[in-house]
This record gives C-alpha cells, structure tokens and sequence, in this order.
C-alpha cells in the first residue's frame, strides 16, 4: 500500500495549536491561527464531525507532544500506532511545525497577548539586520543565479520531493541567506498577511525597487546638470537598471508567485481514501474541495494568472522585445543609447546568440517554478518532475557545448559546469526519492544497492562534492590560461578593454583605417592589422586588399572609420590617393595615429626625410597637431609597444572610453621593468670615461627598485693592470659587471683611448660587459655601423661585438630597453610574494631615481644602415 499523510489525528493537534497565538513570527506554523494576528483556521474547524469527536483528548491536553497527540488520536482508528506518529511528523515536517511551537502551559498562553507587537517589532529589527547580509553576499548571489544553482537548490525538497537526510540539509539552509525572495529571508510571508497579500507584494515590490532607482538616478543628474536632466542617455541609464533589478529578481518573484500553486496532499479518511490538500505557503488554505470543505485556494487564482503574465511571460517577452530592437546595431558594433541600456543582456555572448540570455531565463524559471504544473497533485512524491528537469538540465548542457554562445572561454566553462551540476543534481535527486519511497520492502537495496537512504544521500554528497572540485579545478585552470592569454589588458582592471559594451559609435563600421603606400608599407600594415585583431578580439579594422570594393569611395570609407592610421614610410606623403585619405580625414574630424617606420631597408627613414615629402599645407596639420605616434619595430618587444601606443589611440575615440585622458595596456608576458628583480646582488661599473652610462645605470636602477643593484664608478681591484680609482659617491663594493654605454661620442674625444683600455682589462680578466646601443638621435645616437669605423681594432678583432647589445630607443620604447638591460644583468621575473616585499622600497627608489631621469626624446631614432649591422644588437 502506498504511504499516505493523514489528518486523522492531525486536526485535533492543528486545533490545540489554534488555541493560543504562537510565541514568535518565525513559529507560525498550520491553520490560520498561526498567522501573526491570531487568525483560526476555517479548513479546520470545517473538519468532520467524526474527526472533531476523536479528536477530543488531544484538545483537552494541548501540552502534548506531537508524537503523545498522533498516537492518543490514533486509538480511534484503524491504523498502526507507529504509523499515524509517522504521518503526524511527516505533516509537521512538511509545513514546518513541531512540538516545540505548541504552547506547554496556561502561563504561556497568557504570556502571548503581546504578540502583535512582538510581530512588527521583529519585522523592522529582522528587516535591518538582514540588510547587511544582503550587501555581503550580494556578490556571491550573483555567481549561484548565474548558473541556476541556488534557485534549485533552494526548492528540491518541496518542488521535486528531493529530502536528504536531516543530518545533510543544514549547509543547503545558508543558500537562504543568498535569495533575493523578499519572504524567504528578509520578511516572513505570514507577517504581511492573507496569502493574495502576499501575491501582491511579491509582485509590485520589484517595480517599486525601480522607480526608486530611477528618482534617484534622475534626482543625481538634476543636481549634476539641470540642462541635460531628462536626455537619451539618463533614459539610457535608468532601463539599464531597470533591466538589471528585473534580471536579478525574477526567478525568486516568480518561484513566490508559483507558491500559489504548491501544495501537498494527506490522507484525510483511510476508510473511503478521502485526502485533504493545504497550500504550503499558508497552511490555513485548502487547495481542493471535500465533504464539509471548499476550495480556499480559488480566490488566489486571479492573482496568480496576473502575476504569471506580468512576471515569468511579460519580463522574458520584454528583454526579448528589447534586443530584437537592438539586434543591428549590437551586430554592427554600433553604440546607441538603446544597446548601451541594454547591455547586461547580450554583452557577454556572441553576436549570432543575443538572445542566449532570454533561453537561459526561461530555463530557470521553468526549474524552479512551471514545473509545477506537471502532475500538480502528487508531483512532489514521484520522479516525474525530476526526470523532465535532469533531462532539461542536460539538454541545455548539450546546447551550451555545441553552441558556445559566449564571448570568452571561462564564462563558457562556468556555464557548463553549473548545468553540469544541476544534471547531476537531479539525477541523483532520483536516487534519493528511491530510497525514500516505502512503496515496497526493501526498494532502496533492490534498486540502488543501499539499505538505507542516508548511506544513499552520503553517496550522494560526496559524489556531488567530488564532482564540484574536480569542475573547480577545471575552471581555475582555464582561467589561469585566460588570463595568460596574449590579448591587451586594461592596466587598472585587469580586463580586455572590448571585453564589455560597444566600442563603435553610431554610423561607423571600423574602429581604424589603415592608410599606407603599398611599395613600401603593404607588408608592415598587413602585420599591424593582424597583431591588434588577436590582441583586441572584437576589433574592426579597414585594410584596402580586404575591405576596399570602389577606389572612388575611399571618402565613404574614412567616414565610417573611428581613426585613420597614417603609416609613415618613404612615398607615402607623395600618393595620390594617400593624400585623398589624410585630407578626408582632416575634414571630416577623424583622429589619427601616426606610425613610423625608421628602418631605410624596408622603406623607411627619419621624420625630417619624410616629412620634406608631404605637401606644404599638410605639414602642420600632420607632423604639428599632436597626433599620437609610435616607431615601427620588428624586435617583438618593442613591437608590442608600438602596437599599444596605436591600441590607445583607438580605444580614446570609442565611445566608451572617449571621456578618459589616457588608458594605460599591458600585455600577458611583455618585459616590463618593474616585474624583474635581482635575486643576487649586482654592482654595476660606470666608468667615468664612459659619457652617458652613468645616467643609463641610474635608469636601470630606478625602473627595476629591486633593491639588490648599485652602481659603481671604482675601478674593479680584479683588474690589475688599471690603477684604482675611489668612486664618486663613495661606492666601495667590488663591482660584478661593466656597463659599455654606445653612442656617436663613446670613441671620440680624450678619453676614447683611456676607455680602451678599461674595456681591454675587463676582457681579461673576465667581468662581464654588458653593451647598449643609443639609437635616440636627441641622446647622440647613432647607427651600428659606425662603431665598426672608431672602435679600436685589436677589440673588433677581439670580438668585443660578437655579443648583442641593448638597444636604447626613445619614449615610450625607452622603458622596454631599460627592462632588457636589467634581464641582461641577470634580473628575471619576481613572484608575487617577492613583489611584495618589494613595495616600500619601490616607493623609495622611485623618489631618489627621479633626479636621474633622461632628457625628453623628439621621437626621431637614428635609422639602422644595413640588416647586417642589425644582427650585432638587440634592436
């Protein structure tokens, strides 16, 4: 025989519980009666006389215990002892009652006239307090909506009739503390009311939460500018809350507008098989009609289907109406007020799956609420409604791998790994309702391999915590390699800069155009376009032998670029078309990017060469206006700065960061100085001969601040054939490495020969030489060939060259040479923990280093003469 709840003995407790009002809020249990106001239960004083007469010994002694009560009513009935104590638990467990909340004395009867008062003054103290909780964990919330785990996790129990052992659900209690149900935590449901009070303000709040956002938003911009006050773009900004505030709240508003529909079924007359039903959000009401009961429930069906179509149909309907609107322009990359107001939405999918988010809201409230229409009776004691969710839950995971609907992999491995889980959630949900059932002896170990069901609900756990570390270490691992992924990086956050929100304003369809003279800068272009599409994912460049359809449009095409990259090589300033490109951009107020290419073998040369190229009423608009401008490198090093320096440039005239001054970028894995530190002590000789390398070392110094560097101008005692020398500043420490500082006067003058000698005597006796290369023209740079015409020849012959040297190149390279200097002395990379360490005194070092800075550069590096002498540097 299948288990049933009965009420047989159950009525009389539910009518010694109406006796007395409960001691607190949070003890409402069945029957109106325990509302806060001291309301009694129509469905139980409408129980059968028979009932009412059995019923008596347990009304004369209401300081029973549950078990006391069930099995005194139990003597009356055809049904074990044990059996009815067990159903009586079973009642309580389900609407959330137990002795404990019964009154035990007539001085506690007295004691609860206060009661009302109790009720509201707990409301507002609950209120405060959970307030704070809710700006805690706020953070966390959104991580468990994400992925559906907490609106699940929070309904098995009632919904899927998924009961783990008592011993295993107190740890799913704390993911109360993370719902945004305004009746699960924040106010109980029986403090407000009548259950269609309840209905109503479960479905007006949120809207309520909006206008309020939106008078503030609005008031905040009445105050900051009363002339713009009601322009697009506060519009803009209070649908973006809006949307934000409905996205968050609605599977909880909808999971309590579906607690209309949640009820459960007892045994009310073993004898005919009658059975009684109560909604389980207010016991009070009864959800069907019997012999002397009415359907109590009826009079909430008006509110329910109102709030059914104002909450899980209207809201997914509007978001989808939403970026239906904004379906163009989110394809296109265009910034609008809409699909910036909008951007919640689809801003981490890609642009063939806008409506992903829409799909997955529906998923999540059919889980946690329209399920319940599946067998609404008796859908909580049967597997049906967990097997439609495990078989949903799956085929959405199978959707989300097929698909790969997001814009980075680790959302995609977030999303699958929660859908993952859910399965397994459910799945195993079947195994536990098994082992629950007593449909027949022994049904758990026949068909799960369990004697109980707690060693089924362990099993159960444990495979589930299994799996959620081993999903963990997954995602942390893809993060990590995310992370490290070659893509620029915004300095302040950490984040790809077109990562969120659109990056091209209205009307335009390329964020640069790439203008350059094919002879001499097809090739650089080719690769500068290829090198910011991998590191700006979402970037649109305009490249002419893959977007150019009519010559005669190169004006139409200027226009719907957000900046024009004029690439500065030798013919450039003499075409024809060039020239049409650089004055439509003029005209039309375009922002441009000035790259130079300085290397003579691939077309290039210095800035006076071609700027004597470029028509005389264009030289002051090009080379006078301030543009940003960057060398061209081929050394991947330097390379990245020049692609930063355009990067930049590109991304102040987006309209997201088009109100920022400067956007600083870094790149995963680039040489940065202030990542290297020196894990063995280095004193660095600067000769005195030397002109120049002091002030280099003192850089080198100040970029890196590790702390274990100095700097020398003492003749090391090793080398014994020079005679000693005190150093200025009174460095004394023996030094470990020579610094060779290389420009147009380092074999020129008195002193040539002196230093010479210097570098001859280091060379014997072994001390490492570590050379750099000036190559900017304002600190007397040079190319490399010269140094093979004033180097002495004994150190040619020597191989005094046969090691790379350092190139120095100007600002913004400068800081890259420094940092390959510093790797050249022996500097490698600092862990986070050395990093730390490292703090205060990088602090110190950068004050002291300041005095020492360089003279400003005009940009204009002396050009190598031939490939051959490149080989000899580290350009």
């Amino acid at each position: 025989m299948a288990r049933s709840h009965t009420l047989a003995g159950g009525a009389p407790l539910l009518r010694a519980a109406a006796s007395s009002p409960p001691p607190h809020c949070a003890a409402c249990g069945l029957g109106a009666s325990l509302e806060c106001g001291h309301r009694r239960s129509s469905s139980v004083a409408s129980i059968s006389a028979r009932h009412r007469a059995r019923a008596a010994p347990c009304r004369a002694t209401p300081a029973l215990g549950l078990r006391a009560c069930a099995a005194r009513s139990a003597l009356d009935l055809p049904m074990r002892a044990e059996r009815r104590a067990e159903s009586e638990v079973r009642l309580a467990l389900h609407l959330h009652l137990d002795a404990s909340t019964l009154p035990t004395s007539p001085q506690r009867n007295a004691n609860t006239a206060h009661f009302p008062v109790l009720c509201d003054f707990s409301f507002y103290i609950l209120s405060v307090i959970l307030l704070f909780f809710f700006l805690f964990f706020f953070a966390l919330d959104l991580l468990l909506l994400a992925g559906g785990l907490r609106p699940v996790s929070s309904i098995l129990g009632l919904v899927y009739g998924v009961r783990l052992d008592e011993d295993f659900t107190r740890w799913l209690d704390v993911l109360k503390l993370f719902s945004l149900d305004l009746f699960g935590v924040a106010i109980p449901g029986r403090c407000i009311g009548a259950m269609s009070t309840r209905l109503l303000v479960a479905g007006i709040w949120p809207y309520a939460a909006v206008a309020f956002v939106s008078l503030a938003i609005v008031a905040v911009a009445a105050v900051l500018n009363n002339k713009q006050t009601f322009d697009r773009n506060l519009v803009a900004r209070v649908l973006y809350w809006a949307i934000f505030i409905f996205y968050l709240v609605l599977p909880s508003v909808s999971r309590s507008i579906f607690s209309a529909r949640l009820c459960e079924s007892f045994g009310y007359d073993d004898a005919t098989g009658q059975r009684i039903s109560y909604l389980l959000a207010d016991p009070s009401l009864t959800c069907d009609a019997g012999p002397t009961w009415d359907d109590e429930t009826s009079g909430l069906a008006p509110y329910f289907w109102a709030f059914v179509a104002l909450w899980p149909v209207l809201v997914p309907l509007g978001f989808m109406a939403l970026l239906l609107r904004v379906r163009k322009p989110v394809a296109a990359q265009r910034a609008t007020p809409l699909s910036r107001a909008t951007s919640f939405l689809w801003r981490d999918y890609s642009a063939g799956f806008l409506f992903w988010e829409v799909l997955d809201l529906v998923r999540k409230i059919f889980l946690t609420s329209m399920v319940l229409f599946i067998d609404q009776e008796y859908g909580s004691r049967k597997l049906l409604r967990t097997v439609v969710a495990a078989i949903v839950s799956a085929t959405f995971l199978t959707l989300l791998a097929l698909a790969r609907p997001y814009r980075r992999s680790d959302d995609l491995y977030l999303a699958c790994v929660a859908n993952l889980l859910l399965t397994c959630c459910f799945a195993s949900g079947v195994v536990i309702q098994l082992c629950d059932s007593t449909e027949y002896e022994d049904m758990c170990y026949k068909l799960v391999g369990y004697k109980t069901s707690r060693s089924a609900t362990i099993f159960v756990v444990v495979l589930t915590a299994a799996m959620l570390a081993v999903s963990i270490a997954i995602i942390l691992v893809s993060t990590v390699s995310a992370a490290r992924a070659k893509t620029m990086r915004l300095a302040s956050s950490k984040r790809e800069p077109m990562r969120d929100g659109i990056t091209l304003a209205d009307g335009q369809q390329w964020h640069l155009f790439l203008s350059h003279v094919w002879s001499t800068g097809q090739d650089a272009v080719a690769v500068i376009k290829n090198e910011l599409l991998q590191f700006l994912p979402g970037c649109e460049i305009f490249l002419d032998v893959d977007d150019l359809k009519n010559i005669g449009e190169l004006e139409a095409y200027i226009g719907r670029s957000q900046v024009v990259l004029c690439f500065l090589s030798r013919g450039y300033l003499r075409s024809t078309n060039c020239l049409r490109e650089i004055r439509a951009a003029l005209e039309k107020g375009k922002p441009l990017v000035l790259v130079h290419e300085a290397d003579p073998d691939k077309g290039g040369g210095t800035l006076a060469e071609l700027r004597s190229e470029c028509p005389e009423d264009l030289q002051a608009a090009i080379f006078e206006a301030g543009w940003p401008m960057a060398v061209w490198h081929r050394i991947e090093a330097f390379q990245h700065v020049s692609l930063k320096v355009i990067a930049e440039a590109l991304l102040l005239k987006t309209p997201k960061y088009a109100r920022k001054r400067s956007l600083p970028l870094y790149i995963p894995g680039e040489v940065r100085a202030k990542d290297l530190a020196f894990h063995k002590p280095v004193v660095l000789w600067a000769s005195t001969l030397n002109a120049g390398a002091r002030d280099l070392a003192a850089a080198v110094v100040a970029a890196v601040a590790g702390g274990k560097i100095s700097i020398t101008a003492a003749t090391p005692s090793r080398l014994s054939s020079l005679p000693r020398s005190s150093g200025s500043g009174g460095d004394d420490d023996e030094a470990t490495h020579m610094l060779l500082y290389l420009n147009r006067v380092t074999w020129a003058g008195d002193g040539a020969e002196a230093l010479a000698e210097q570098v001859r005597a280091a060379r014997e006796a072994r001390l490492p030489i570590v050379m750099a290369h000036e190559n900017d023209a304002v600190r007397n740079g040079c190319i490399f060939g010269h140094f093979f015409e004033v180097t002495p020849r004994d150190l040619i012959a020597d191989g005094l060259y046969n090691d790379l040297a350092v190139g120095c190149h100007s600002a913004p390279h400068r800081q890259v040479s420094l940092a390959l200097l510093a790797n050249a002395l022996g500097a490698t990379k600092q862990t986070a923990q050395s990093r730390m360490r490292r703090v205060t005194h990088a602090r110190v070092t950068q004050t002291r280093g300041s005095s020492s800075t360089t003279e400003p550069s005009n940009g204009d590096d002396v050009v190598e003469e031939s490939s051959a002498t490149q080989a000899r540097q580290i350009v």
